[in-house]
């Protein structure tokens, strides 16, 4: 009886799932667009390290003092409130995310304490191959100021 109705189970959930197959059809055919592989061999090398870091105050100045650091000090600051650019130089002059880089970024008190629940996102800056386009909210969703750690990777 456990098993028949297993079966009967298992039966019902793939007839339940047979519909839902034709509607998720795309309109460009039954598998959709196909992606285009890169030609082996043709993209940048992705050593997958980070290579450019970069500590930034709330009011947008560089608290990173690290010799030989890749930070570009004439093109990063604060734009308007709650909004970065970042940008790097050298190894990082163009940290596109097309290009292969990964960039994370962290809200930080680049000193001790805590901060309050803030979040900031990273995007390629738009004209500014080398930069990049940072905001930060705080926990209503507002644009706010706050220090961070900015790293590329590649």
């Amino acid at each position: 009886m456990i098993r028949s109705t297993s079966v009967f189970l298992a039966l019902s959930l793939a007839a339940g799932l047979a519909p839902g197959l034709a509607l998720a059809q795309s309109p460009n055919g039954p598998s959709g667009p196909v992606p285009q592989n890169a030609v082996v061999g043709s993209e940048a090398v992705n050593a997958g390290r980070f290579l450019c870091t970069a500590a930034i105050n709330s009011d947008g100045t560089i608290a990173t003092t690290l010799v030989g650091s890749f930070i570009d000090p004439v093109n990063t600051h604060l734009l308007f409130t709650g909004a970065y650019q970042v940008a790097f130089k050298g190894p990082c002059a163009n940290v596109q995310s097309i290009n292969g880089w990964f960039r994370i970024i962290q809200p930080d008190t680049l000193t001790t304490g805590t901060l309050p629940a803030l979040t900031c996102v990273v995007a390629d800056r738009f004209g500014l191959p080398s930069a990049l386009f940072i905001e930060c909210f705080n926990s209503a969703g507002a644009l706010t100021n706050t220090s961070f750690t900015v790293s590329a990777s590649r």
